[in-house]
């Protein structure tokens, strides 16, 4: 179990320059008290390449954190455009605001940034030199890719767990990376649970009809057999009754047999 849960995030200005600093206001609930403090870092990703070519924005250690509900403004600077390719600074990148507990990241919030010109005709002929400063930032703020991992909150040196997805699918766009899909997983289960009862019971369906044809079958044999020891019983009283005799034997073996 988490010791600390990320609450809320706003991001205080979603739209600005791209070279306006970036400001998040951060709520978190703390359930036990901490040893150390919680370092929470926000880092700028304009290539899935390799994760070298990052940026670290800022750091900001917090603490001591009381236990309760916690609240906070983080502020970091815009990045490096000398370190970013001019063909790269446009178009879609990524943040990632991050939280770890003694160098052992727990939970890491990822954000979309699109970075275009205001202007329509820098937009459909964009200088050879980037004018950043008419470029302006907008970050998907309703949209966080939240990814959580499991750290041993009394010894965090032991390894964490995988994460529930990676940067690089982020960028690729290949996973919504929600906080919670477990509702998803158990209709999946569930449905998986009544394809299976429904194939039970096409089974158990199938074998009691097989039972019943059986039973049926056994009845028809039954009453045909009753049936013919009936006709056997009056063929008896009826040899019984009138025993052939040598007139009417001339009838019987006149009879044509086909």
């Amino acid at each position: 179990m988490s010791l600390v849960k990320i609450l809320n995030v706003n991001i205080l200005n979603p739209t600005a320059s791209f070279l306006a600093p970036y400001k998040f206001e951060i709520t978190f609930e703390c359930i036990e008290q901490l040893k150390d403090d919680l370092e929470f870092k926000l880092i700028y990703v304009w290539s899935a390449k390799s994760s070298t070519l990052d940026q670290e924005l800022d750091s900001l250690l917090v603490g001591p954190v009381p236990m309760g509900i916690n609240k906070f403004v983080f502020e970091a600077d815009a990045p490096d455009v000398s370190k970013i390719p001019k063909e790269d600074l446009l178009d879609v990148s990524v943040i990632l605001l991050t939280c770890s507990y003694m160098e052992k990241m727990f939970t890491r919030i990822g954000y979309y940034v699109n970075n275009a010109y205001t202007d329509g005709e820098m937009q459909a002929a964009p200088p050879a030199t980037p004018q950043l400063d008419k470029v302006q930032r907008s970050i998907l703020a309703d949209k966080p890719r939240v990814t959580q991992f499991a750290i041993n909150w009394d010894d965090p040196t032991q390894e964490e767990q995988p994460p529930v997805e990676s940067v690089e699918a982020m960028m690729a766009g290949e996973s919504d990376g929600e906080l919670d899909n477990g509702d998803e997983d158990e209709e999946l289960d569930e449905d998986e649970e009544l394809e299976e009862d429904d194939v039970d019971g096409d089974e158990d369906l199938d074998e009691t009809e097989a039972q019943d044809e059986a039973e049926l079958d056994d009845e028809d044999l039954d009453e045909a057999d009753q049936m013919q020891g009936d006709d056997d019983d009056e063929m008896a009283v009826e040899d019984e009754s009138t025993p052939m005799t040598h007139s009417a034997m001339p009838h019987a073996v006149g009879m044509e047999i086909e």
